[in-house]
């Protein structure tokens, strides 16, 4: 029985039961069946026991005494049985509930530097995503919490700081998989946008005309495309060059992967 932070004569013995996608967060030895005996601190939140499992709170969808939902500061009570329920696709960060009142205005995400291309491709895709290499955990946690942003990123620690409230550990660690398990979980599919934002900066993409940007293109470019836009930011030009290519590829195997995804989940609600 594992001990969370005092001595056996102040602690109170709970089984905490997590479910389904957050048991491969847990230790090898909890992973199968996803329970966990422990003994705690009368006075400990349950938010606090479930990241000391290593489990960040952005990532529980549901908190379960007995069957009652609970929020995380709820104090356990001696023999409690505490399920912990994921994030159900598709997760709506607009609409409150128990365990997140303070909702989103809008879906806008928010990556660190170790899921920096799956924020290029979120980008690619039209999804308005911030990245600043340069930020570190503390401003980027408080730079998703002023300007409402879902934080993804693969730092377990970084996601358990109390200011996020809205955010996702990133399981994949390719980058196209990542794409398709961002747009699953939040239920993107039909806000995409490709092409509509600057991938360097994030900003808007506008048509312009070729005439005004003719001195700054190579001279094939010039001969061989006609349609142009400009991001009024970062002032990167872009076109539809050999690049695109690859791109569309990824948005193809984008939309095959959420059509079988949608192709088994409706094989499953049949059979249920």
């Amino acid at each position: 029985m594992k001990l969370i932070g005092a001595s056996a004569h102040e602690t109170l013995h709970i089984t905490i039961r997590f479910h389904r996608h957050l048991r491969p967060l847990l230790c090898p030895a909890h992973r199968q069946d996803g329970l966990v005996d422990l003994k705690v601190k009368p006075w400990a939140s349950i938010k606090d026991v479930v990241e000391s499992l290593q489990v960040p709170h952005p990532e529980v969808g549901q908190l379960l005494v007995y069957g009652r939902p609970v929020g995380f500061s709820y104090q356990a009570h001696e023999e409690d049985l505490i399920e912990v329920l994921p994030l159900v696709p598709p997760v709506d960060p607009c609409t409150p509930s128990l365990l997140r009142p303070e909702v989103l205005t809008g879906i806008r995400f928010i990556v660190d530097a170790n899921v920096a291309r799956l924020g290029a491709l979120l980008r690619m895709a039209g999804l308005d995503t911030a990245y600043l290499p340069n930020l570190n955990d503390t401003n980027i946690a408080a730079m998703a919490e002023r300007e409402g942003r879902i934080l993804l990123s693969r730092d377990r620690g970084l996601l358990k700081r109390k200011i996020v409230t809205h955010g996702h550990l990133v399981r994949s660690q390719q980058p196209e998989v990542q794409l398709a398990e961002i747009v699953h979980l939040y239920g993107l599919k039909d806000l995409l946008q490709p092409f509509s934002r600057c991938m360097q900066c994030n900003g808007l993409l506008a048509l312009v005309e070729k005439s005004t940007i003719l001195d700054r293109l190579e001279p094939l470019t010039r001969k061989y495309y006609k349609t142009f836009y400009l991001c009024p930011s970062c002032d990167k030009i872009y076109w539809s060059g050999s690049h695109k290519e690859g791109m569309n590829r990824i948005l193809a195997t984008l939309k095959n992967t959420m059509k079988n995804a949608e192709t088994r989940h409706a094989l499953k609600e049949h059979k249920s």
